[in-house]
């Protein structure tokens, strides 16, 4: 028990040291970098400004200027010309509130000469929330599977190594040295255990037995056993040291999972958000319908990504959280998830029906039975080019709530359904030439979520085109 107390306060202390050092490098990192996207976003804005302050058109200024609407840390933006004087002015209203703003200014300069000034009031706060939100983020979780990974390590260090030399220390502490037999001996064979220690317990046992058969003399048999006490003890010391070494080494393994989350999020949040915004001012541009094109396929592109990321999140987050336990509405649990890609449905010109009994209840975790709908239902349209998705829940005959996703789509081989049910990331379409896009996350997501339930899944065909999925799902008990 002391052993785990040390070991959770060492995460514990190692986890605030890495709080206040993200403290002092995040926060002013995220400043410096919301000023250089502002900066970027200045540079492709600036032959506009200048051209608009050079022919002192007041109105193609300010509407110029609602460009930094989308950039919530903006509280301000004026264009001025050499003599000060207000040309452009952009002030968001019913923006928070800040003690804390800075004021950058951009130089305009138009034919290699200067007209004026672009000044940008900054809401630096705005940037520190959400640097320190991504920070508490990280450490959480960066916590908890450290704490787990000591929690696990502790269990098996205990049931392999402590409680068998445990195990061993009694029995030899019960002998009595003054005339024990070998009947005494044979309670060794009772303890369990594997490798060295199994190793040790035979070296205890055949000095022991060795003992009995040639040593009658109880001062010398006492003194064999100070002796064996000894060497036990050193073996009790060197397996303690090998264990501080693997909490070493995991703390080592844990800091290395810590500084791969910081960069993952910071790789793949970055380049989203500058594609999602960019793309964002480039559409409100009056630009030629091929340039359109272009830009709509950037932002289908970024919202892609968006999607891929949220799946990765709720894909790891299986594996750090439980299922929650809580009574809800089938119905409504569904409906969340209908509503939400009804749109994407309609956009392929596709049926999205929903047929699911109101007076359905299950006692289980409400959020994830939507993101699992939620993937059967996106693959459906996905892999349907004409015709409907149905979703359909009724009470089975065991009482259970079972769930049907059925699409006309293309379909699948009998060979290609078994595939994905071993939880592992699975495409239904292989190479470059493939028609749709998708790692395989969405099946893997699925699987996890039903053997957390423990539920079932299964497919069958959808005569006479299609698939449809079945769930069978009970209510969760307390664990």
């Amino acid at each position: 028990m002391r052993l785990a107390i040390l070991m959770v306060a060492a995460t514990v202390l190692i986890q605030l040291v890495h709080g206040l050092y993200r403290l002092s490098v995040d926060i002013p990192n995220a400043r410096k970098q919301g000023v250089e996207d502002l900066d970027h976003l200045v540079s492709s804005l600036k032959p506009a400004l200048s051209f608009s302050l050079f022919q002192f058109d007041e109105n193609l200024s300010n509407e110029i200027l609602k460009t930094f609407r989308s950039y919530d840390v903006v509280s301000g933006a004026w264009l001025l010309d050499q003599e000060n004087s207000e040309v452009g002015v952009w002030v968001r209203i019913n923006g928070p509130t800040s003690e804390y703003n800075k004021e950058v200014t951009w130089p305009l300069i138009y034919n290699d000469n200067k007209v004026g000034d672009l000044v940008v009031l900054v809401n630096m706060s705005i940037i520190d929330e959400k640097a320190m939100a991504e920070i508490l983020r990280v450490i959480g979780l960066t916590s908890f599977i450290g704490l787990l990974a000591l929690g696990l390590l502790y269990i098996i260090v205990n049931f392999i190594v402590t409680q068998p030399i445990e195990s061993l220390s009694n029995i030899v502490s019960r002998i009595n040295i003054k005339s024990f037999t070998k009947a005494d001996i044979k309670v060794l064979d009772d303890v369990r255990a594997l490798d060295e220690i199994n190793s040790l317990r035979q070296s205890i046992k055949a000095i022991l037995t060795e003992l009995v058969e040639h040593f009658g003399d109880n001062e010398q048999a006492m003194i064999l056993l100070k002796e064996f006490n000894r060497a036990l003890e050193d073996k009790v010391t060197q397996r303690t040291q090998a264990l501080q070494q693997a909490i070493d080494d995991a703390e080592v393994a844990n800091r290395a999972k810590t500084d791969f989350l910081n960069v993952m999020t910071h790789e793949l949040r970055t380049p989203l958000n500058g594609v999602l915004g960019f793309s964002a001012i480039l559409k409100t541009r009056d630009l030629a319908d091929k340039d359109k094109l272009l830009i709509d396929g950037i932002e289908q592109a970024g919202q892609g990504l968006l999607v891929l990321l949220n799946d990765i999140i709720d894909y790891v987050d299986l594996d750090s959280k439980p299922l929650s336990l809580q009574t809800f509405s089938v119905h409504d649990a569904l409906s969340s998830a209908y509503k939400e890609l009804q749109p994407k449905a309609q956009e392929k010109g596709l049926a999205l029906e929903f047929d699911v009994d109101s007076s359905l209840i299950l006692n289980g975790d409400p959020k994830r039975l939507n993101v699992l709908v939620r993937q059967l239902i996106s693959n459906g349209i996905k892999f349907t080019a004409q015709g409907s998705v149905t979703i359909q829940a009724k009470e089975a005959d065991d009482g259970d709530v079972l769930i049907n996703i059925i699409d006309t789509g293309v379909g699948m081989e009998a060979s290609t359904l078994s595939n994905f049910k071993d939880g592992l990331f699975n495409q239904h379409e292989q190479g470059l030439d493939r028609s749709n896009e998708g790692i395989g996350l969405g099946m893997a997501i699925v699987n996890r979520i039903c053997n957390k339930w423990c539920g079932q899944w299964w497919f069958e065909e959808n005569q006479p085109h299609g698939i449809r999925v079945n769930i069978k799902l009970g209510n969760l008990k307390q664990s």
